[in-house]
């Protein structure tokens, strides 16, 4: 779900996973950060920081992971695209929607764990609960 679309970048909600609760995809359609312009990387700054205000003020964040992982474009035969994950961390617990979240690795690499279907983060939210975290999202959102 788009959450934004900026001159160079837009912001896809992770509708599929919230086991970080603001987790979101920023991209735009370069191959390389090599072509992106100076403009490109102001703009990828602004919506970055748009980003941790909103997860600090929403769900109380307390830091985030920003990875720009692109070696899957090539293992799957695909043409790669610049594109950042945004991934909140929670030191705290956080009580959502009658849940309470915990960020079982904070402190770690979070892809680290998803190589374990036993270690790996989940995600305790239904699929009404992630469209309310991005309606939460979208009307918090002032750029």
């Amino acid at each position: 779900m788009e959450l934004y679309k900026g001159k160079y970048w837009t912001v896809t909600f992770g509708v599929w996973c919230q086991d970080h609760p603001g987790y979101c995809i920023v991209g735009n359609d370069k191959e390389s950060l090599s072509e992106l312009s100076s403009d490109e990387w102001i703009e990828l700054g602004i919506i970055e920081k748009e980003l941790e205000r909103i997860c600090k003020k929403l769900f109380n964040a307390t830091m985030f992971n920003f990875a720009c992982l692109m070696n899957n474009a090539y293992r799957d035969k695909e043409v790669p695209k610049v594109h950042y994950h945004f991934v909140p961390r929670y030191k705290n617990e956080l009580k959502l929607f009658g849940k309470v979240y915990k960020d079982r690795h904070f402190g770690y690499n979070f892809w680290k764990w998803n190589l374990s279907k036993f270690k790996a983060q989940k995600d305790p939210y239904t699929e009404d609960d992630r469209k309310k975290i991005f309606d939460m999202m979208k009307e918090e959102w002032s750029l």
